[in-house]
């Protein structure tokens, strides 16, 4: 079709974008309309919003009548809502993207060809859209290790701002864990464990927006990380004594993150963001140590998360 979007009634399409959404009227407008630039046409777009408001689904439906919009009755986190929209997906490739981003128009072409040269999930590069210290230290601190300008090739894990999966893929791993904003990590390890291995596309890019202020953005990573150390406790089925030695070594973690930031970001051409965003990255580290911190103690007091 020729606005980028196939309707719920134009035939099984190719790939299917599955966007998330809670109280997204702001930015889904134009995340929608970097989706309608797709030079890449054959795909739908559902968006499954689960936050009790009208404006949402108001705008999706009046401005953007082929995209499929599905009304969840209660809050979703993340990555059940992205469940959900896999289960009304016909497109054998299954594409994720946020709805505070906005995707170049070869966006979707390059994700798709990366599948096409044999690797079952792909992840694409997280742009920032906005230019102040707030907003490069949260991009840093979240996508470092996925900068446009990085270098093609065999990576970790697969954000699933910016991620494909085959349908055999996806199958082979299943569905996202719905209880856990760290649910895309576990979701990559477990491919790679199936012999689907992520495969990072630098030049698939979608430019990512971070509003909110460093107070919520320290309390969103002490809470992050206190859910990541929860899911590696369970999924990897930790002892209480790992996790006291993780406790040892927890105050070296904000300084060997940052090093690790700071690797990626040279590679990719952000050392003049890196240098200028050091101390509040540290700071950004350090709370999200915290939250791991709080989980092992946890842990190693009373033998559960």
């Amino acid at each position: 079709m020729s606005n980028g979007f196939r309707s719920a009634d134009g035939g099984e399409p190719a790939a299917s974008v599955v966007v998330p959404a809670y109280y997204s009227s702001s930015t889904i407008a134009a995340c929608l309309e970097g989706l309608r630039r797709q030079t890449f046409t054959d795909f739908e777009t559902i968006v499954v919003n689960s936050s009790p408001e009208e404006e949402t689904g108001r705008l999706v439906r009046g401005r953007f009548p082929a995209v499929r919009f599905e009304q969840s009755p209660c809050r979703l986190l993340p990555h059940a809502a992205r469940n959900h929209g896999v289960s009304l997906a016909r497109g054998r490739l299954l594409v994720f993207t946020d709805p505070d981003c906005v995707a170049a128009p070869e966006w979707l072409s390059l994700l798709v060809a990366a599948s096409q040269r044999g690797y079952g999930l792909v992840a694409g590069a997280m742009g920032l859209h906005g230019n102040s210290a707030y907003e490069r230290t949260v991009h840093l601190c979240k996508f470092a290790r996925w900068l446009p300008g990085g270098r093609e090739g065999p990576g970790t894990i697969a954000p699933t701002a910016n991620a494909l999966y085959t349908r055999e893929a996806w199958e082979a791993v299943g569905t996202f864990r719905g209880d856990s904003f760290s649910s895309d990590t576990l979701h990559s390890w477990m491919a790679a464990a199936r012999g689907f291995p992520p495969w990072f596309e630098p030049r698939a890019v979608v430019a990512h927006h971070h509003d909110g202020n460093m107070r919520g953005f320290l309390r969103e990573r002490r809470v992050r990380g206190e859910d990541f150390a929860r899911i590696r406790v369970v999924e990897e089925k930790r002892s209480r004594a790992w996790a006291l030695l993780h406790l040892v070594v927890l105050p070296g973690i904000p300084l060997l993150e940052l090093g690790r930031t700071a690797r990626w970001a040279v590679g990719a051409g952000w050392a003049r963001p890196m240098l200028a965003t050091g101390p509040l990255q540290l700071a950004a580290n350090a709370a999200w140590a915290m939250g791991e911190a709080r989980t092992h103690a946890r842990y190693a007091a009373k033998g559960r998360v």
